[in-house]
């Protein structure tokens, strides 16, 4: 789960353009991705520098304020796109206050113009982020030369690994030795989720923030991606199995949920409810339910089986009582024993929290004022001042959070009291996990360390970089 904006770690531009005869050159494929890393944030649809609109292709068919055309077919040098990517005179030329095009993404775009500019999408007028194929993915570095921010781990179904989220990879450790065993690449730059769908197959959310966001499937044994089950136009925050895990939820940046089925990659419903990052999303124990948490400050309780909105649960809006403010939200999940759901973010305490009863507190507006004063029936956990939390985990009767404090600690589910502490981070913590006998208990930091730690003594295990050639 990510909170820390994108501007903290950028390593590599994660577009990386190979020879292409003229022949085979893809405005969806070649084109687009390079005119949405480069060019869309001045030339979008909320920004024109210069006239110039870039984000579909409708706009690249008319005049520049210039009144020259943006693109002419077949002639590159009559083309007003073309001749800013190439002027000498850092003052007109394209991108403004960045590096200039490679000779190699030039020479994509020249090639396009020359064989006749075609574009091979759905929608002229729609925007092209949104109609792009899957992306392929460079190669993860060989040797890292420093740390990366670890978003997302995960332990295997029986425990023995352990996933963990790289640059432009998952490798694969041995949870008890802490060795690296397996480097899965080709996946997206930034990843931000992994879920076990068996001992040698992972669900893998990510992408590259404001860009482009990924949901697919990995494949151990082949140390590849396998599949992809839906893209979108940000980064792909979280996900979440069902528990016959054929169907997988997806929530964005975009503010969008999805869900999909995991064989073949079918769109099952999408909903727009939430009117920021949506943060976290998951199926509830018995599938009735989804549940998306976002930094609007709300979580959403969808019907898991046409994404029907069920009911909006506020209690991170406190306005009464004990725990009061508005805080954003992080991350959300359910017990998998009594279906209750758990959400945490900004603030000092955990939400405890029935979804039906959730939507009963709600009322409607004849009730509204009576509602205010009520306690409703929300359980708290208090964490602590270290706010904000961004994880959190329920393994058997226990409750896992991370947050910015760089520990973990432990809950017990049915009294809410503190259990262990776990230390040795010493930044913040983006995620935390268990395995299945809730024995091992691991977590990723900020600054690229995984700690495996026991969970009855609170010892560390293991200890390791990870990142590839820095793992000590």
């Amino acid at each position: 789960m990510n909170t820390k904006a994108p501007l903290f770690f950028t390593l590599i531009l994660s577009w990386m353009v190979p020879p292409i005869q003229a022949n085979e050159v893809s405005f969806s494929r070649h084109v687009a991705p390079i005119l949405l890393q480069r060019c869309a944030g001045c030339h979008g649809p909320k920004k024109a520098e210069g006239g110039f609109r870039l984000h579909t292709f409708q706009f690249l068919t008319t005049l520049a304020d210039s009144g020259n055309p943006l693109i002419v077919s077949g002639q590159p040098e009559r083309s007003e796109l073309f001749r800013r990517l190439v002027e000498s005179s850092v003052d007109l030329r394209m991108p403004q206050e960045d590096d200039a095009l490679g000779s190699a993404e030039i020479d994509v775009i020249r090639q396009w113009i020359l064989s006749g500019a075609k574009f091979d999408g759905e929608d002229e007028a729609v925007a092209y982020r949104s109609q792009l194929p899957p992306r392929n993915h460079p190669t993860a570095p060989e040797f890292y030369r420093t740390t990366i921010p670890i978003y997302a781990l995960a332990f295997s179904p029986n425990g023995t690994q352990l996933a963990v989220g790289g640059y432009h990879e998952i490798n694969v450790w041995d949870s008890a030795s802490g060795q690296l065993t397996k480097r899965i690449g080709n996946l997206p730059q930034r990843i931000q989720e992994i879920a076990w769908l068996d001992e040698q197959q992972l669900v893998v959310s990510g992408g590259t923030p404001g860009e482009y966001g990924e949901v697919c499937v990995a494949d151990i044994s082949s140390q590849s991606r396998i599949r992809v089950i839906g893209t979108f136009t940000d980064i792909v925050m979280s996900i979440g199995l069902n528990s016959t895990k054929d169907q997988v939820v997806a929530g964005c940046a975009d503010q969008r949920s999805r869900v999909y089925s995991v064989t073949d990659g079918k769109l099952l419903w999408e909903a727009q409810v939430h009117s920021d990052w949506v943060t976290g999303a998951k199926f509830s124990s018995d599938d009735r339910f989804v549940a998306t948490s976002s930094r609007d400050q709300t979580v959403k309780v969808h019907e898991a089986k046409e994404g029907t909105l069920y009911t909006t649960y506020n209690g991170h809006r406190k306005q009464l009582g004990e725990f009061t403010g508005r805080f954003a939200v992080y991350d959300v999940c359910f017990h998998p024993e009594t279906g209750e759901a758990l959400s945490l973010g900004e603030g000092e305490a955990i939400r405890i929290w029935n979804p039906e009863k959730a939507h009963v507190e709600n009322g409607d507006a004849s009730d509204m004022e009576g509602r205010f004063f009520k306690k409703g029936h929300t359980r708290f956990v208090r964490f602590g001042a270290e706010s904000p939390m961004f994880h959190i985990a329920v393994v058997l009767s226990d409750i896992l959070i991370s947050g910015r404090s760089g520990v973990v600690k432990s809950f017990d589910f049915s009294t809410g009291e503190p259990k262990q502490t776990f230390q040795g981070h010493d930044d913040w913590i983006f995620c935390v996990d268990g395995n299945m006998d809730a024995t091992r208990i691991a977590a990723g930091s900020f600054n690229g360390t995984v700690i495996i730690w026991d969970a009855l003594t609170g010892e560390t295990c293991s200890q390791f970089k990870a990142a590839p050639g820095l793992e000590k």
